[in-house]
This record gives structure tokens, C-alpha cells and sequence, in this order.
């Protein structure tokens, strides 16, 4: 397994810290962080984490969606957006 020629620092949030995948992409040189400060990295991972930038603007509203569904479960959500 050859190593990245282009790094990324990945935070990583439980409980997908586990991921095989993860130490795959350790073992090719990302810095795979578990603790420290989320905004100084370029990826956060984890169950409930969105990138959302300008070009993704689009798809607030199906973060929105997603977020609901896990925190009320998908048949309240499907009440409320009628």
C-alpha cells in the first residue's frame, strides 16, 4: 500500500472511529485525529457531520431532513413536513 501524495488531517467521531477504512487511510499518511479543534481539519466524520460549504448550499435542506429523522425518527419528521 503506497502512501498519499496528498495527505488530509480527517477527524474522526465515535462511533466510527472504528472503521477498518480508517487505519487504511492512516497507514497511507492521513493524520486520522480523534481529539483537538474539528475546524482545523479538512474532513470531520462522524454520524451526525455535514460539510457544508457555498458549492453544497444546496443540500441544506436535506441536512435539515436527515438531522430531523435521526433526532425524532422518521415518522415525526414525515408529519411535519406535509
Amino acid at each position: 500500500m503506497g502512501k498519499s501524495s496528498k495527505p488530509l488531517t480527517i477527524f474522526l467521531l465515535p462511533p466510527l472511529d472504528d472503521w477498518e477504512e480508517f487505519k487504511v487511510l492512516a497507514a497511507q499518511g492521513h493524520d486520522i485525529r480523534r481529539t483537538g479543534y474539528p475546524e482545523e481539519c479538512d474532513l470531520v466524520i462522524g454520524p451526525t457531520a455535514w460539510r457544508m460549504n457555498e458549492s453544497l448550499r444546496r443540500y441544506l435542506p436535506l441536512a435539515i431532513k436527515e438531522a430531523r429523522k435521526r433526532r425524532y425518527g422518521k415518522e415525526k419528521n414525515e408529519e411535519s413536513s406535509g
